[in-house]
């Protein structure tokens, strides 16, 4: 670094500001969608619950007030418990948005309360379960090993019983209407006898208006539900197009920090599975299950504001492709074979503990020879705050001889000699461009340093 106090722009509270903001548009949008729409009872027809953009306001109100309240109390009764406002707002935020509102007109028995107020204890317990087990009791082995959001949703949902929530018994219709297998053909007539109704009538039936008489349902009507206005579900993809138009703003407004190849390898290899299941099914329209698996809401929000979680995935570029891949993989798996159609939270939990072990494929390989790399531009800061690594890997990168700073500094934290000679600490040269672009402001230039100096010594 060239003057002291001198950083990139990016910090964490500014990522975390950022990733609030894009949170609350999808939120807002949704609600205002969602405004006026209320659940009727399929037997008599009467209104029941509150109103769905009224009660995700209040969902997201509940999840923010419980993460914060929980994040300060925590930092005042606990001297190793930082505070991290933004942060925790922002897992709020993602627990509201990730928990499925709106009794749809198809179904039978109700898993998990979908209507307010009911639904109101189930978002605030989550968020307390996550922030406490997972944000914060997880934080102290060092690093988070599974997504908090993702975790607690779990966890809550083991007590009510997980086998019944992990097959689709809120999807099943009153009359005797059977949902069809994603495991054989689908369609937008009845394929082969499986199901006792056509897919896409299911899905319209499931995501569309419940105001509405459902007496059929095209191409169209299908595409309109899972690309623009889904009803039922979880409320961060309620509208796949809204999620795509603010997450692609998102990772350009942060590309370095945010791990947008997670993303990309997701929805390519989905839409591919999709493809290649549909040819082995036997579909007759083989993108209506390409967009069934792209565009329901829990796969494509989970896509942009889940599955880049900086903690709980990757460093390297390749692992992170491979995480991706992985969790396109396992999802569609869970989805066809298990019945589970939010199965990518299932799978995002278990792709998240191979992260430790894709941290270590695709590292870039140190070399003697230094070559400066491009630098983001630099802003002095009179003040700097220090906070916990959110591993977004930004330092992989920005090395002058290519070695990988935050895991030698993990190393050297933990006096791994024979770890710090195979990472090749002793080739640093002090430049400190880590240092400068980490987000957190950890002096990473110091550690790797004196790791160089302990290898000497040896």
């Amino acid at each position: 670094m060239s003057k002291v106090k001198e950083y990139s722009a990016m910090t964490k509270d500014k990522l975390m500001t950022y990733t609030f903001a894009a949170l609350v548009v999808i939120a807002v949008i949704t609600a205002v969608m969602w405004f006026g729409t209320i659940a009727k009872d399929p037997m008599t027809q009467a209104p029941i619950g509150m109103d769905y953009g009224v009660t995700l306001i209040i969902s997201c109100a509940i999840a923010v007030g419980v993460a914060v309240g929980v994040d300060v109390l925590l930092h005042k009764v606990a001297a190793d418990s930082p505070l991290n406002i933004m942060s925790a707002a922002v897992f709020g935020m993602i627990v509201a948005l990730c928990y499925s509102y709106g009794e749809p007109s198809m179904r039978a028995v109700e898993v998990l309360p979908l209507i307010a107020p009911q639904s109101f204890l189930y978002v605030a317990l989550i968020t307390l379960v996550g922030m406490v087990l997972f944000k914060k009791l997880q934080g102290l082995k060092g690093r988070k090993y599974v997504n908090p959001a993702a975790a607690a949703k779990l966890l809550v949902l083991a007590f009510v019983g997980i086998f019944t929530v992990l097959i689709p018994s809120d999807h099943l219709s009153t009359g005797m209407l059977g949902v069809p297998s994603l495991a054989g053909p689908i369609g937008y007539d009845i394929v082969s006898g499986n199901g006792m109704a056509p897919f896409g009538f299911y899905i319209y039936g499931c995501f569309g208006n419940p105001g509405l008489t459902i007496m059929g349902a095209t191409q169209t009507d299908i595409v309109n539900t899972l690309l623009l206005q889904k009803f039922h579900g979880w409320a961060g993809g309620a509208s796949s197009i809204a999620v795509i138009i603010v997450g692609i703003a998102l990772f350009a407004i942060c590309r370095r920090y945010i791990k947008w190849r997670i993303t990309v390898a997701y929805l390519a290899t989905t839409a591919l599975a999709a493809v290649a299941f549909a040819f082995a099914f036997g579909d007759p329209d083989p993108l209506l299950r390409v967009m069934f698996h792209l565009f329901i809401g829990s796969s494509i929000f989970l896509a942009f504001f889940m599955a880049t979680d900086p903690a709980t995935t990757p460093l390297t570029y390749l692992g992170q492709i491979i995480f991706g891949v992985g969790l396109a993989i396992l999802t569609m798996l869970i989805q066809t074979y298990m019945g589970f159609f939010g199965g990518s939270i299932l799978a995002l939990v278990i792709m998240n503990l191979t992260s430790p072990f894709l941290d270590k494929v695709g590292k870039l390989k140190p070399t003697a020879e230094k070559k400066e790399p491009k630098l983001p531009k630099a802003k002095q800061f009179a003040i700097v705050k220090t906070t916990d690594c959110i591993r977004c890997g930004a330092c992989m990168r920005v090395c002058c001889h290519k070695l990988s700073p935050i895991l030698i500094k993990e190393a050297f934290d933990k006096k791994d000699v024979n770890k710090l000679v195979k990472l090749q600490a002793d080739l640093c040269d002090g430049c400190g461009h880590c240092t400068f672009v980490c987000p957190a402001r950890i002096d990473i230039r110091n550690s790797v340093l004196r790791a160089k100096a302990m290898l000497r010594q040896q």
